[in-house]
């Protein structure tokens, strides 16, 4: 494959973002979820967004009824985490950008569940879905599409490597 001058992938995370997603994915056998904060970006008339942390929803509880996870917590409380993150990084430009949820051992793809969340909660057109199949060692961002049958295609990538 040939990279153009102009070539830009529509989402970048840094590698110690992925890896604490990676790392609270591995940590449990139930589906989770958090947010992914970071900034949009344009180059080149091409927009896309760069991942710079994420916000693991702590009080997510697994409902067996629906099979999935539910946010449990005070209404405010995650937007004053967010404030806190925005002040602590010194950068009021930091947005979400989407959300992460894991997979275990499902494979990397939206359910129905998944797709209603992006829909509904997520729909600007620069924000992203990240599954994460802790088992199989997979993960894929998503966006919505509305000329896909599925209502969602996968999204390219590259990961940041951070200086440490």
């Amino acid at each position: 494959m040939s990279i153009e001058e102009d070539f830009v992938f529509p989402v970048y995370i840094y590698d110690e973002v992925l890896d604490r997603i990676k790392y609270f994915s591995n940590n449990s056998e139930k589906e989770i979820f958090g947010y992914l904060i970071g900034n949009i970006l344009k180059w080149n008339d091409k927009n896309y967004i760069i991942i710079e942390d994420q916000l693991y929803i702590e009080n997510a509880v697994h409902s067996n009824r629906f099979s999935t996870s539910q946010i449990k917590g005070k209404a405010g409380e995650y937007e004053k985490t967010f404030k806190e993150l925005k002040r602590k990084r010194k950068n009021d430009n930091l947005r979400i950008v989407g959300w992460w949820h894991s997979h275990p051992d499902f494979g990397c793809f939206l359910s129905p569940t998944d797709l209603h969340t992006q829909e509904y909660f997520f729909p600007e057109s620069y924000q992203v879905a990240l599954v994460i199949d802790p088992i199989r060692d997979e993960f894929k961002f998503f966006t919505l599409d509305k000329t896909s049958e599925k209502k969602y295609k996968a999204v390219s990538n590259a990961i940041i490597l951070s200086k440490r």
